[in-house]
């Protein structure tokens, strides 16, 4: 076995540690920035509070608050405009994993000619940007450890990405105070975002011992924290272990990378706009019945970790389905609707189904697929 480890960004982890922010680039010798958000967090407080370090530490801050959700390619462009204009020396993505990886797309900008657009083509080579720290409002994408910025191509309707050094953190700030004021409705999907990078990491083509251990236990802090973070916000335990399980199924699928079910997610989301955590989460049945036959000694091991109780001699597909339906169980505790339940429409199916595999995260696949064949996994979980 051959494999490779690069968790290439550090982690500043704990309470209160966003009160450093300013500190930090101060010691890295910062004068100007752009801080990269959305409105919620602007109008939730959390921006001026981290904002208020910058500025006592004496450095100029610039803000861009226009992320949105799915961010597109346009955005990017907006944001590293002012950032280009004002010759900032960093950037600092505030946020959940949209403005995370709004900031990282913006600072391809701050090195690189051009839009955002023009770098959708992995062979476009990539000069680094500014300096770059991510600071997370949710746990749930990992976007503040992994290389790869995940944008919506404005052209194409489509999910994109781009991935090089000027997308990767030289600093995570990973403060699980920032998590407190959730509502349940944001802390469900953004935990079963962590807990389907740990799932999808784990049973990936590309899986590894390093992957396995970091995996293993984000899944045990998602099943057992997760629903008190829903239940008790302010459960300060439950946002802290949360917060260090997405980072660590963020080193985890940073070196693996994720499969069917986040491609299913990014070509649902792309089309219908729902949110990218509820997506993993109801794709997350149908990767357990997808992949139980090659892998059945892990799908066991993920049915272990949510306390299914399976017999010895059970089939890898009953294995599978016994797991799934645990899954479904989650997700129905923390209040994850159903595929059905999401509005999509049947007919559309067909369209998600021919799609999928055109999205990167289906390299990670562990078995081949046809495009029938994603569709009969659709139509089974949305007629259940």
């Amino acid at each position: 076995m051959s494999f490779e480890i690069s968790h290439l960004t550090p982690v500043l982890f704990g309470e209160g540690v966003y009160q450093q922010t300013g500190e930090k680039l101060k010691q890295l010798d910062i004068a100007k920035v752009l801080c990269v958000y959305d409105k919620g967090i602007k109008a939730a407080g959390v921006a001026d509070k981290v904002i208020a370090t910058i500025k006592a530490a004496g450095i100029e801050v610039f803000e861009y608050d226009g992320v949105v959700a799915d961010p597109p390619d346009t955005t990017v462009d907006e944001a590293a405009a002012i950032g280009r204009k004002e010759n900032v020396d960093a950037i600092v993505g505030l946020g959940g994993g949209s403005s995370l990886d709004t900031a990282k797309a913006v600072n391809v900008l701050m090195g690189n000619p051009g839009s955002l657009a023009d770098y959708f083509n992995p062979m476009v080579p990539q000069k680094p940007g500014k300096l770059l720290i991510l600071i997370p409002t949710t746990a749930g994408t990992g976007a503040e450890v992994t290389k790869v910025a995940v944008i919506s191509n404005s052209k194409a309707g489509t999910k994109s990405g781009t991935m090089s050094k000027a997308t990767t953190a030289d600093l995570a700030i990973v403060d699980p105070t920032l998590t407190l004021g959730l509502p349940a409705g944001i802390t469900a999907p953004t935990g079963m975002d962590t807990f389907s990078h740990a799932v999808e990491s784990y049973t990936s083509a590309n899986q590894n011992d390093m992957s396995d251990i970091l995996s293993i236990d984000a899944m045990t802090l998602v099943v057992k924290y997760l629903p008190i973070a829903v239940a008790t916000g302010s459960n300060v335990e439950a946002r802290t272990k949360m917060s260090f399980a997405c980072v660590c199924a963020g080193y985890a699928f940073g070196d693996t990378g994720v499969h069917f079910g986040h491609a299913l997610a990014h070509t649902i989301g792309a089309k219908y706009h729902i949110a990218h955590g509820t997506l993993c989460a109801v794709a997350l049945p149908i990767v357990m019945e997808y992949v139980c036959d090659v892998k059945p000694d892990r799908v066991r091991k993920i049915g272990e970790i949510l306390g299914v109780e399976l017999a010895a001699d059970l089939s890898s597909q009953e294995i599978g389905a016994a797991v799934a339906e645990a899954i479904r169980q989650l997700n129905k505790q923390v209040g994850i609707k159903t595929l059905k339940e999401l509005g999509i429409p049947e007919s559309g199916l067909v369209d998600i189904s021919n799609d999928t595999l055109n999205d990167v995260c289906a390299f990670f696949m562990p078995k081949k697929l046809t495009p029938a064949d994603v569709l009969v996994y659709l139509q089974k979980e949305y007629n259940r």
